[in-house]
C-alpha cells in the first residue's frame, strides 16, 4: 500500500477543463494504490467544493496571501516577476500548512507542476512526483513572438527584459526539478525529452473518456455549418485564439459557406463576451460540453500560444467531430496532419481547411474514423492511469523494493532562492 500526498494550486471544480480532468485521472489511479490525501494551494479563504473531495482520505487548503505592495515591486524588478512570486508563495506557505500535512509519513507526495513543489520542496516526508505537465517558458516565448506580454498585454521593452529572465529562471526549475524529483512526469515525449530526466522520466498523456453513443444531429436545413471553439476563455491563450478566430478566419470560411458561424462554449469573460455577433455565440461556462459537440460540424482550435497538450482536440475526436488545429494546438499528440486532423498556421490555410472537410464528406468520414481510432487506442483514461501507477511505483521503489534514484544536491549556481540555512542575497535572475 502507498500512502500519498497531492499536492495542486488547482481547485477542482465543475465543469472539468482540462487541468481538472488530468487531476481526476492521476488521484483516481493513486487511489487504486492506497489512501490520498490532497492539499491545495489558493488564495485565501478559498475552499475546493466538498463533493469534489470525497475521493480523498483528507483534505486541507494552504491559503496564499496576496503577492504586493512596495516589497513585491522591489522584489520583481529584482528578481523578475516568476522567481520573486515563487520566493513569495515559499515564504508564506509554511505557516499555513494544515498540521496533518506536515506530521504524516507518506510514501509518495504528488505535486501537480513543478509551480506547487518549488514552495514547498523537502516539507514533506516520501519520494516526489513532479508532474510538469504545461512549461511556462514556453509560454512566455511565445507571447513574445506575437509581441505581447504573459496575459495578452501589450509587451513594453521592460517587460521584454523581465519575460527573458522569466524564460531563463523557469528553464534553471525545470533542470533542477528532472535533478531531484524520484519521477518527473509530462504529457507527451516531446516534453519528457525537454525535461531531460533520462529513465527517472515518465509520460502521462492527456486523455478523454468514450463518450455514450448517441444518433447523428440532423443538418441544419440553411446549409450553414457551425464551428466549435471550445475552452476556458480566462485562460489568456484561448482569448487570444477566439479574437483570432473570429476576426479573421472566420470571415475566410463564410467566403465558401455563407452560413457558417463560431460558437465559443466556456467560461468567459467581458473581452470574449464582446466577440459575440450575428455569426458569433458565446456561452459562457456550460454545466456540458457534449451537447456542443453533438452540435458541432467542425472543432476549430486556433491557438498561437500554449504548451502540453490539448484535451480539447481528444474531446472532438471521442465525439466524432472533425478537428483543424494550428500546429501549436496539436503538438504533443501523436497524430498525422490530413490523417487525423487538418493543421495550417495562417489564417488562410485553417480557413481553407474548414471549408474543405465541412464540404467533402468522404474527407470527412475517413478523418473522423482515422481520429476515433487514435482515440480509442492511445488517449483513453485507462492509459493514463497505468502510467501513473507505474511512475508511483517507480518512485517509492516498486513492489520489489527497488530503490529509486536519489538525486544531488543543487549546484550553488542552480539554486533557485536561499535555503533556511543561508543568509539572503539578490537572486540575479
Amino acid at each position: 500500500m502507498i500512502r500519498t500526498l497531492f499536492v495542486s494550486d488547482i481547485l477542482p471544480r465543475r465543469p472539468a477543463g482540462g487541468a481538472v480532468r488530468r487531476m481526476a485521472v492521476v488521484t483516481a489511479a493513486l487511489a487504486e494504490l492506497g489512501p490520498v490525501d490532497a492539499l491545495f494551494l489558493a488564495p485565501s479563504g478559498t475552499a475546493p467544493p466538498p463533493r469534489e473531495t470525497t475521493r480523498f482520505a483528507r483534505t486541507g487548503v494552504a491559503g496564499v496571501p496576496p503577492y504586493k505592495g512596495v516589497r513585491a515591486l522591489l522584489e520583481i524588478t529584482a528578481r523578475g516577476p516568476s522567481a520573486a512570486y515563487a520566493a513569495h508563495q515559499r515564504r508564506t506557505l509554511a505557516p499555513g500548512l494544515p498540521d496533518w500535512s506536515t506530521g504524516t509519513r507518506y510514501d509518495l507526495v504528488w505535486f501537480n507542476r513543478e509551480r506547487t513543489w518549488l514552495p514547498l520542496r523537502g516539507r514533506f516526508t516520501g519520494r516526489t512526483v513532479v508532474d510538469v505537465d504545461d512549461f511556462e517558458d514556453v509560454l512566455i516565448r511565445r507571447w513574445t513572438r506575437l509581441g505581447q506580454g504573459v496575459w495578452g498585454v501589450p509587451l513594453t521593452p521592460w517587460q521584454r527584459v523581465q519575460a527573458r529572465r522569466s524564460i531563463a529562471w523557469w528553464r534553471r526549475v525545470h533542470r533542477r526539478v528532472a535533478r531531484q524529483a524520484d519521477v518527473v512526469v509530462a504529457a507527451c515525449a516531446a516534453d519528457a525529452a525537454r525535461l531531460g530526466g533520462g529513465d527517472r522520466t515518465a509520460v502521462v498523456p492527456n486523455t478523454y473518456p468514450a463518450p455514450p453513443a448517441h444518433p447523428p444531429v440532423p443538418p441544419r436545413p440553411d446549409g450553414g455549418a457551425t464551428i466549435l471553439f471550445q475552452g476556458s476563455f480566462d485562460w489568456a491563450p484561448n482569448t487570444d485564439a477566439a479574437r483570432w478566430l473570429t476576426a479573421d478566419i472566420l470571415p475566410l470560411v463564410r467566403e465558401r459557406i455563407p452560413h457558417a458561424r463560431v460558437v465559443l462554449a466556456g467560461a468567459s469573460t467581458p473581452e470574449v463576451a464582446a466577440l459575440a455577433g450575428p455569426h458569433v455565440e458565446v456561452t459562457g461556462a456550460v454545466p456540458d460540453m457534449t451537447p456542443h459537440l453533438r452540435g458541432a460540424d467542425l472543432v476549430m482550435v486556433p491557438l498561437r500560444v500554449g504548451s502540453g497538450t490539448r484535451i480539447k482536440i481528444l474531446e472532438a475526436f471521442a465525439h466524432g467531430v472533425p478537428v483543424v488545429s494550428t500546429t501549436i494546438g496539436a503538438e504533443g499528440l501523436d497524430v498525422v496532419a490530413g490523417e487525423h486532423l487538418a493543421i495550417a498556421d495562417m489564417a488562410e490555410g485553417l480557413a481553407r481547411h474548414c471549408a474543405d472537410l465541412l464540404t467533402d464528406r468522404a474527407a470527412r468520414t475517413a478523418t473522423v474514423t482515422a481520429a476515433a481510432r487514435l482515440h480509442t487506442v492511445r488517449y483513453q483514461p485507462g492509459h493514463a492511469a497505468a502510467r501513473v501507477r507505474q511512475a508511483a511505483l517507480r518512485a517509492t521503489g516498486g513492489p520489489a523494493g527497488v530503490p529509486p534514484h536519489r538525486p544531488d544536491a543543487a549546484r550553488p549556481e542552480e539554486r533557485l532562492w536561499p535555503t533556511h540555512e543561508e543568509p539572503r542575497r539578490p537572486f540575479g535572475v
